[in-house]
């Protein structure tokens, strides 16, 4: 369908990670009017009619990739499989009924139980207002003997997280985020992988109050899912009004989350 440029810059004003939504509910409601050009007026009178309908939730979750998803040659975990383990726990777990008793009236976008994630430390933002992110990453291990003093590793470290020492690679792990480059171009392979799978955040969200979400711990594949499990029932046992998992967090204390979710 082809668009004004009003409308277009119209759309512009819309936040980027619904645009594409947007867009498509917009045509969508002028084409069932038997319209085929999108003018301002069109985007207005779309945007009145469907804001209310835009605003219901379907479901009471979501669960998503980042664009790299299966096809980023920068992506270090391959997560479609899983996505959809998390998605099947949350529907074995009944959370839409769970929210649709807590919430006592129609459920609304942001009641959402939300699960994002990101291939490699080149993160969508999203991740970090999501209820459950995981971000995959990997742990360098380094073998002194085998450097040869090249210095590749030094050079293509964007976090000049490695310092190359009388005794070998030296790498910061408070600098390091885990983009596994230096693994790639060392030649003589004394940058290896100790550990490739996700880090794991919890409780962020946007709204009245914003939260970002909080760094839980390292995960490999197979522990993703029970650990997922228990932050579902976390999650489900301290629900009190259909608040999202961030305010719960605050209610109950960081510290002792994690020593439940984690023990």
């Amino acid at each position: 369908m082809e668009w004004e440029r009003e409308a277009e810059e119209y759309l512009k004003k819309v936040p980027f990670f619904v645009r594409g939504r947007v867009k498509r509910e917009i045509e969508k409601y002028l084409a069932e009017r038997g319209l085929k050009r999108v003018t301002l007026d069109g985007v207005l009178s779309a945007k009145s009619a469907l804001i209310d309908k835009m605003s219901q939730a379907e479901r009471a979750f979501e669960v998503s990739g980042c664009f790299g998803l299966n096809s980023c040659p920068n992506a270090l975990t391959t997560s479609e499989e899983l996505l959809k383990k998390l998605e099947q726990v949350l529907e074995e777990e009944k959370i839409s009924d769970l929210l649709r008793e807590k919430v006592k009236g129609p459920l609304k976008a942001h009641h959402k139980f939300k699960v994002l994630l990101s291939e490699c430390p080149n993160a969508c933002s999203q991740i970090y207002i999501a209820d459950f992110a995981l971000h995959g990453v990997v742990k360098v291990d380094v073998d002194p003997k085998a450097c040869s003093f090249c210095g590749s590793c030094v050079e293509v470290c964007e976090e000049s997280a490695i310092n190359l020492t009388d005794f070998g690679p030296l790498v910061n792990e408070e600098r390091c985020v885990g983009c596994g480059h230096c693994i790639k171009i060392c030649p003589e392979s004394a940058l290896t992988e100790a550990f490739r799978g996700y880090k794991i955040y919890l409780g962020g969200k946007l709204g009245r109050h914003p939260r970002l979400a909080t760094f839980l711990t390292y995960a490999k594949e197979d522990e993703v899912i029970a650990l997922f499990k228990k932050v579902v029932q976390f999650y489900k046992e301290n629900n009190i009004k259909g608040e999202r998992l961030g305010t719960i967090l605050e209610r109950v204390g960081w510290d002792r989350a994690k020593e439940l979710l984690l023990r």
